[in-house]
């Protein structure tokens, strides 16, 4: 995503997250404005109270009186402390409510999105933006809780102010265009620099999980000096720009301190004229000052305040952009498959990913209920995206791809998503248990269909030697299950699914042989009326195909018979005697553990 966005509106943004979270949390709302009326109210009382301390108990010695004006000052205190602790709560529940929501709203969003989306943004700007979601909390209870209660603070104290002294309150008018003109100025310096840092923090992100998911690529190329130096470095960038904000936003508290002494001795001086001149009393004073240093830390805190918000908006303006990136691959459709067979067409069908060169060309073929075809050619040849194209995670740029004689686009998301099975190379587990997984096929399967499956998948003596069997925990991604462990977990949610394509996209490249063909084998035995689909040019995976599709730069060369395709096609022989010496050469199925991470 492009970092470089137009000028934000911060107004617009913050009016947005207000009026989002008050629908179902209004009477939250209502409770914490009422507290906030109670805070600066019993402030400012508390301000006044020291004019009575000072006249009614020192001034005239009234001992008497003390009694009085003490339970006064504590019944102030106790209310004031209630009234701020059921304010800090709520501040907390609204901002632990409004960041679940926002993180939830864009989860949901983001699952959504076209796989196009994650085709251009890294799963970095992932982390940043799940960032948001905090963020964005912290804006609404920030302005509605803990400025709003600062702002009514001020307002009550400044009264106090003005009814002991009109005159010298008057100063403080002087001072707030100063104020004002400090937090704009820095809040433009905030926002320029906050967005920068979210840029970076999705750096840091990134090269911290590419190391990690990369591991054994640094280890084995001794790359650690170089990660560990990409990381320092981005580290550092990030650190200098946190620095530089945190040095931005603590000018605030000087400069109020710096405008708080030149008030306070000047009033030290005025109060001292009006005193032996015109015969003030010592609690008005003492009231004045009470209340104008009572007044010093909520005003500092909206100053604060103010300027801290800008990196929180920023995040927020960047949820806000991806929440709103429209799905553009939604089904709309109402057509179904039932009934139908699971005949494949494409029709003329080229594609290209942005602006780069075309990854299919013009690819016309059709496959009818039964068949079972292999897809082969060199890397580059367009076979992931003819795959990609069969499931719909991409539109042809141009022509039709057809299920059951319905063109993809017309189909229910329902039934589009249930037409295909894909089990890849790297299967993609979920943590949980192994029956869990399973079960991501077909939630309602029996425990007979569930079993029929394992055993197609030769996966029955694997779970006959866990102790818990189908309900062996497993790590995120299969962490405790070998790489052919996994497959074959992949390839049992695959069938239970019961789909009308099953695509096998290099899906038993680590096992061992006679695992692969006892897999294949039954496969194909118990599913004559589906189309089949092998990603692979593996000599064992040819015996249980029909036909093969020979694909070069995007193009359908030929699809033919395995014996015709060695006989005339040169491209192809190359493919096949490579493939037969990386078959010969290949080990037995690795049965290593992985570790769980500590």
């Amino acid at each position: 995503m492009d970092t470089k966005a137009p000028e934000i509106d911060n107004f617009q943004i913050a009016k947005r997250l207000i009026l989002e979270s008050i629908p179902s949390r209004w009477k939250m709302y209502v409770l914490s404005i009422a507290l906030m009326i109670g805070v600066a109210t019993f402030t400012s009382a508390l301000a006044w109270s020291t004019k009575l301390i000072v006249n009614e108990v020192f001034v005239s010695g009234s001992f008497g009186k003390a009694w009085s004006v003490a339970a006064l000052v504590v019944g102030v205190s106790a209310a004031l402390s209630l009234c701020e602790y059921g304010n800090a709560v709520i501040g907390k529940m609204l901002n632990r409510s409004i960041s679940s929501q926002y993180q939830r709203e864009l989860f949901n969003a983001l699952v959504e999105k076209d796989i196009s989306f994650f085709d251009r943004h890294p799963a970095a700007m992932m982390q940043q933006v799940f960032m948001s979601g905090r963020m964005a909390a912290s804006v609404v209870v920030r302005l509605c809780n803990n400025m709003l209660t600062d702002a009514l603070t001020l307002v009550g104290l400044v009264g106090v102010m003005v009814v002991q002294d009109p005159v010298m309150s008057v100063t403080g008018v002087v001072l707030f265009p100063l104020i004002f003109l400090l937090i704009t100025t820095l809040s433009k310096r905030i926002k320029k620099i906050a967005q920068s840092e979210a840029t970076l923090i999705g750096l840091v992100h990134s090269v911290g999980v590419e190391t990690f998911q990369g591991i054994k690529t640094v280890k084995s190329y001794e790359l650690e000096d170089r990660t560990k130096s990409r990381f320092s470095d981005a580290v550092q960038a990030l650190e200098d720009r946190i620095l530089s904000i945190a040095r931005i936003t603590s000018a605030t508290m000087p400069f109020m301190q710096l405008l708080g002494g030149l008030v306070l001795g000047l009033y030290v001086l005025y109060a001292s004229w009006q005193t032996i001149a015109h015969g003030k009393t010592p609690g008005e004073f003492t009231a004045f000052i009470s209340a104008f240093l009572l007044a010093y830390q909520p005003a500092e805190r909206l100053s604060k305040g103010l300027v801290d918000i800008q990196n929180a908006i920023v995040l927020s303006d960047t949820m806000f952009k991806i929440i709103e990136i429209p799905v553009r691959l939604k089904s709309t459709g109402t057509t179904t498959l039932e009934g139908k067979l699971a005949s494949l067409e494409f029709d003329n069908v080229s594609f290209t990913y942005g602006d780069r060169v075309p990854a299919v060309r013009e690819v016309s073929f059709q496959l009818e209920a039964g068949d079972n075809v292999a897809i082969v050619g060199r890397s580059g040849a367009g076979k992931t995206t003819t795959i990609d194209l069969i499931q719909r995670f991409y539109d042809p740029t141009h022509g039709v791809v057809r299920i059951g004689g319905v063109d993809l686009r017309e189909l229910s998301n329902e039934a589009l998503r249930n037409a295909t099975a894909l089990i890849s190379q790297e299967v993609f587990l979920f943590e949980g248990t192994i029956r869990a997984n399973i079960l991501d096929g077909r939630r309602d399967a029996t425990e007979d269909e569930i079993w029929e499956v394992v055993r197609e998948a030769q996966l029955a003596q694997v779970i006959a030697e866990m102790p818990q069997g189908l309900d062996t925990k497993i790590g995120a991604n299969g962490v405790g299950l070998s790489g052919g462990q996994k497959q074959r977990v992949g390839i049992a949610r695959a069938l239970l699914k019961r789909s009308k394509i099953v695509i096998f996209d290099e899906a038993t490249s680590a096992l061992d042989g006679e695992s692969e063909r006892e897999i294949l084998s039954r496969a194909v035995s118990s599913n004559p009326d589906k189309t089949m689909i092998f990603v692979s040019h593996r000599p064992a995976i040819l015996q249980w195909v029909d036909k093969v599709m020979l694909m070069e730069g995007g193009r359908l060369l030929a699809m033919d018979s395995h014996e015709n395709l060695m006989a005339n096609f040169p491209i192809y022989r190359s493919l096949f005697n490579i493939s037969d010496e990386e078959e010969q050469n290949a080990p037995e199925e690795s049965e290593t553990i992985e570790e769980e991470s500590a």
